[in-house]
């Protein structure tokens, strides 16, 4: 049985708002239907893994997975809120613009993770734009829908209450990692919440965007997080390989203290 059972709707309209914004990125439309593998991934997400198995198939029912190039605009702040995401694969950018046309990034949304959900229950418009950093395989919820489908059994929102709160605590800690720490711990703590192990066992860190956009995203300048980057090479606790970090273990990482 085929995980979305029809195309659903032109998900992106642009408008003037978006235009404006940002004039130059095509807007992104539905392209095809779910895969097995985003099915099944969704499914462990912290939105989703309270629902019953039944349930969980409804909801998905008003899902379509759609492809974005990089610097396609997914949504612009100020859009009206028709959508949440899974990232299936890639990276999304979501950012601010200043009128004099500075940007400051908010998340680096990467694969497995959704994002607009929380905005989707706010209502009314994005606060933030949306923009693929990579090419980027996206599952677009459709909000009307889903809201409909949540309102028909409030047992259903209970269930999803659950994870949004588990999520919400996230959230606040990383705010206070961002108001709290100073650049360089934002650093240390960004590597160790990036790492994974490779196949010999060493600590790893793909550098999912440019440097720039990394040094935005944890609140220092981009000569900054080069500065930082080489004190921490000096000291033998990473090796840089082009877009990849090695790194010293986890506990002496937690341990290093450099000057920012």
């Amino acid at each position: 049985m085929p995980v979305c059972r029809k195309r659903m709707w032109r998900i992106f309209p642009p408008s003037a708002a978006s235009v404006t914004s940002c004039p130059s990125f095509p807007r992104a439309e539905a392209t095809m239907t779910l895969q097995k593998s985003d099915f099944d991934a969704m499914r462990r997400s912290y939105l989703f893994s309270g629902l019953q198995e039944d349930e969980y198939l409804e909801a998905l029912g008003h899902a379509d997975s759609l492809q974005l190039a990089p610097g396609q605009m997914l949504f612009s702040q100020g859009d009206s809120v028709d959508a949440f995401y899974w990232v299936a694969e890639g990276v999304i950018k979501l950012f601010r613009a200043s009128p004099q046309g500075d940007e400051k990034v908010i998340e680096l949304v990467g694969a497995n993770r959704l994002f607009a959900e929380a905005v989707l229950f706010m209502g009314g418009h994005y606060p933030v734009n949306a923009a693929a950093q990579t090419p980027v395989r996206l599952v677009a919820i459709n909000g009307r829908e889903f809201k409909a489908w949540l309102a028909q059994d409030a047992s259903r929102c209970f269930r999803l209450m659950s994870g949004m709160s588990a999520r919400m605590h996230k959230l606040v800690n990383e705010i206070d990692r961002l108001t709290l720490m100073k650049g360089a711990d934002r650093l240390l703590q960004y590597l160790l919440d990036h790492s994974d192990p490779d196949e010999t066992g060493r600590q790893k860190v793909e550098l999912e965007a440019p440097k720039q956009i990394i040094a935005s995203r944890i609140g220092v300048k981009p000569e900054t997080l080069s500065r930082l980057l080489h004190k921490l090479s000096d000291q033998g606790c990473i090796e840089i390989q082009g877009q990849t970090l090695y790194m010293c273990g986890p506990d002496h990482l937690r341990q290093i203290r450099i000057e920012h």
